[in-house]
């Protein structure tokens, strides 16, 4: 790993990104933000134009990822390397952006010319071969992966078949399909769909649109909330006005590229062309107008706008001018309204006290009605239990983490680290040992047992009563991409279990060798159907089929990235293709 270090800054020690020495101005970040803009534009009009020869005349640059043909045929391949292209760049941006940002507004009379906006992108590719590096690192400190030297300049890095990177990229897959399969569910005529429609017009504020009651409703759900909650506030903003606002900018950016793209003309190479920019008091006329309070439009204003502490754009969107707010619109047309608040909740460390309370609330109620037997118990300060659950005579101990969802792997590893805990001996405020969340689930599971009289008269039962069976489990909000169990704890996620609960069994949809879609079961879902019982319960989390079914079907492709004179080959985790053909059952495909 010291050589590929070394080979690495090698390679780039000659580049403006990691020099100290470089001048930070205003010309260079302006050339960067409008050539990522245009490249993002150019990716764009390649999903949603038809005459592609008509933007490429209008626009000062088209530019496209070389691995990129105009001219191929649209297929599932095609797709996902442009979604690929895209993701990369709109991440890089924000990266490069803060990392060569000055401290003050960015002055936009800078000179723009065609040779200087080329330029840039180096800085992209550079970026890339950095985060290329940074997965390296990652499977090298955090994957057991070993290095195997071919010769002098080639290096194979190889990971066996546990490698908790993979569990990441499948977290990352549920993750996605969970948000198209609830899209479908808004949008589709299906009964659910109409159904979710109408509940939202009755209860949810009327100003969201089609999108924005999706991403209410979406991040209702990564919140633990039922969508009558989202009046909780996070940063004295509620959740609706979080979601409505920035979904306003989406729709403001996906209006400026469908101008941009119906363009008769050729477009200018001038800044307010290309950026969406606005004095501080028009952009609070524009959330009024969209009928936020003032005070609250003021609040979500600052959040949004672009500091020290932001790394990405797509979280803060705002970018400090001399004129005031710029944003950049072919990024923000495309973002998750939800992804993006959820992130930006995290890097500017926004209130959310109430998160747990919310998770510990909507579990106890999915669990009651499914018909399950089931309490916190609260009665010794240092031996609170979130949930005891009763199947069948059997005591699970039940310990709820509300937990955000990691966008980084680094913060995976720490995640489970916090799950099954570790050596690294780290000591809390107290000055004490920091307990794994299966440390503290057996130390008050432990507790209870000795004291048995307090679960009984918790659940009216009779004096004499005597668990068949004892179990614990830890439910974490964070979407997991393996199996956990330790130490005779189950390890699931919320969404998981979901499942079970609402005896919802999952399958696939996958095209034949005809091009046919066929339904398939997917195995263990068996068991969320007919009667909960204790048997079906433990069956269902030993085989946790939701991770099961992506773990089957994810690529382990190899990639190569070169530093200098070093070639790297390293594993890279492919389940893009997979994701859009999971589907709960009673759902359907139109």
């Amino acid at each position: 790993m010291h050589d590929v270090n070394n080979a690495f800054f090698k390679s780039a020690k000659c580049n403006n990104i990691w020099r100290k020495d470089i001048k930070r101005t205003h010309s260079l970040t302006l050339n960067l933000i409008l050539f990522c803009e245009m490249f993002l534009s150019s990716l764009s009009s390649l999903i949603t134009v038809k005459d592609i020869n008509k933007v490429k005349k209008n626009f000062p640059l088209f530019i496209i990822s070389e691995n990129i043909d105009i001219n191929a045929e649209p297929d599932i391949e095609y797709f996902r390397t442009l979604n690929r292209a895209f993701d990369e760049v709109a991440t890089y941006s924000g990266r490069i952006f803060s990392h060569l940002r000055t401290n003050e507004p960015l002055k936009l009379n800078c000179r723009i010319d065609k040779e200087t906006l080329l330029s840039m992108r180096k800085y992209l590719d550079e970026w890339n071969v950095f985060d290329s590096l940074s997965r390296v690192s990652d499977f090298f400190r955090l994957s057991n992966a070993e290095f195997t030297k071919k010769d002098n300049d080639t290096y194979s890095l190889d990971v066996n078949g546990s490698c908790l990177y993979q569990d990441y990229e499948i977290s990352r897959n549920r993750l996605m399909m969970r948000e198209s399969n609830l899209y479908s569910e808004m949008h589709t005529s299906s009964k659910k769909g109409l159904k979710l429609r109408q509940w939202a017009k009755n209860r949810m504020p009327s100003y969201l649109n089609p999108e924005g009651i999706y991403s209410s409703h979406h991040l209702s759900e990564l919140e633990n909330m039922s969508p009558d909650d989202l009046h909780e506030e996070y940063g004295n903003v509620s959740l609706y006005n979080w979601v409505h606002a920035y979904q306003c900018l989406v729709e403001l950016s996906k209006e400026e590229l469908r101008k941009r793209f119906s363009s008769k003309k050729p477009i200018p190479l001038q800044v307010d062309r290309w950026l969406i920019i606005k004095s501080r008091e028009n952009w609070l006329s524009f959330f009024k107008r969209k009928g936020m309070a003032e005070d609250v439009a003021k609040k979500v204003i600052g959040y949004f706008t672009f500091n020290s502490k932001s790394h990405d754009l797509n979280d803060c969107p705002f970018i400090p001018c001399v004129d005031g707010l710029c944003l950049m619109p072919a990024l923000i047309a495309h973002s998750s309204a939800t992804r993006s608040l959820m992130s930006l909740f995290g890097s500017k460390k926004i209130s959310q006290a109430g998160k747990g309370r919310f998770h510990e609330q909507q579990f106890l109620r999915q669990v009651r009605a499914a018909g399950i037997k089931a309490s916190p118990i609260e009665t010794h300060a240092n031996f609170q239990c979130d949930c005891v659950m009763l199947i069948d005579d059997h005591l699970i101990f039940t310990e709820l983490k509300s937990n955000g969802q990691p966008i980084y792997y680094g913060k995976y590893y720490q995640q489970l680290c916090n799950i099954i805990g570790d050596s690294s001996l780290i000591y809390d405020g107290n000055n004490k040992l920091l307990r794994s969340y299966i440390e503290q689930i057996d130390r008050i599971s432990t507790h209870y047992l000795n004291h048995l009289d307090i679960i009984i008269n918790e659940f009216n039962l009779p004096v004499d009563w005597q668990p068949k069976g004892v179990h614990k489990i830890i439910v974490t909000t964070t979407m997991l991409g393996g199996k956990y169990h330790s130490d005779n704890v189950f390890v699931v996620d919320k969404y998981s279990l979901s499942s079970f609960l609402q005896r919802v069994p999952g399958v696939i949809f996958q095209n034949n060798e005809e091009g046919d879609r066929i339904k398939n079961i997917i195995d263990g879902y068996e068991h969320c159907t007919g009667e909960i019982t204790i048997e079906k319960f433990l069956n269902y989390l030993y085989c946790l089929p939701s991770v099961s079914a992506v773990r089957k079907n994810i690529k382990k492709l190899t990639y190569s990235v070169r530093f200098d004179e070093t070639l790297i080959y390293h594993p890279y985790y492919d389940s893009w293709a997979f994701g859009p053909y999971i589907r709960k059952e009673d759902e359907q495909i139109n």
